[in-house]
């Protein structure tokens, strides 16, 4: 019988972004959206809609929604995820947030079994998270996202690690040591990866009679304010 499951995935934690339509058993269906910078509210509702005319599916019939919820862009972040609760809300179809670094390492190369995924947490810093293979299509946190300075953790990289997200670009040339460093290819999140997780975990959450949905209550993944805020903050003390 064909499957009548269908997740819609949303990322959109960078400069660019995609939204996907993951059917179990079946290929991926993925539009990136406009490089626009961050401006991603002006296309995700057309390119969603695109999405689903391509697929000849309605807005009802998608099963869940999943959504990129940080590390990223503060903007962005606010942008995919205040849709994605809308559009749970309008349709009644539960919405999860998935931890980008996650979506990241689910995009390696088969053979990599254990990565650390980094990305630019700007001021001179790195968001940083260690993440270990536990299934076919399925990785795990092993160390709470932090932030580590940039010089900091290249020096405290071993020739054994391995090294991906687009935090890479930041590492300064001549490390200590040879870390595998991924290409480009398997170090942006995207919304194929993002649909994908959302689809094992609410088949998990289903499995267990224990439906999940978070969206009343999902809100981006921030490890500290953004400079606009942390500016205020300073002013008001003053």
């Amino acid at each position: 019988m064909e499957n009548s499951e269908f997740y819609l995935g949303i990322e959109s934690s960078g400069l660019s972004g995609s939204v996907a339509i993951y059917r179990p058993g079946q290929q991926i269906t993925q539009i990136e959206l406009p490089q626009q910078g961050r401006k991603h509210a002006q296309t995700l509702v057309a390119e969603v809609k695109n999405l689903l005319e391509q697929l000849n599916i309605t807005a009802r019939q998608i099963t869940g929604v999943g959504v990129s919820r940080g590390p990223g862009s503060f903007t962005g972040l606010r942008i995919g995820i205040t849709f994605a609760k809308t559009f749970g809300y309008v349709t009644g179809c539960p919405v999860l947030g998935i931890d980008t670094f996650e979506a990241i390492a689910l995009k390696s190369p088969s053979e990599i079994t254990e990565t650390w995924v980094i990305s630019n947490a700007q001021r001179g810093d790195l968001f940083v998270g260690k993440y270990l293979k536990i299934g076919e299509r399925h990785w795990q946190n092993t160390s709470e996202i932090e932030l580590r300075g940039i010089e900091e953790f290249g020096i405290s990289l071993q020739s054994s690690d391995t090294v991906s997200g687009p935090g890479i670009t930041l590492l300064p040339d001549d490390l200590p040591s040879d870390p595998r460093l991924l290409q480009t290819e398997f170090r942006t999140p995207h919304a194929a990866e993002v649909a994908e997780i959302t689809a094992r975990m609410m088949q998990e959450h289903a499995a267990k009679h224990s439906p999940r949905n978070e969206v009343w209550n999902l809100v981006p993944f921030y490890l500290r304010k953004s400079a606009a805020e942390e500016k205020w903050d300073a002013q008001q003390n003053s």
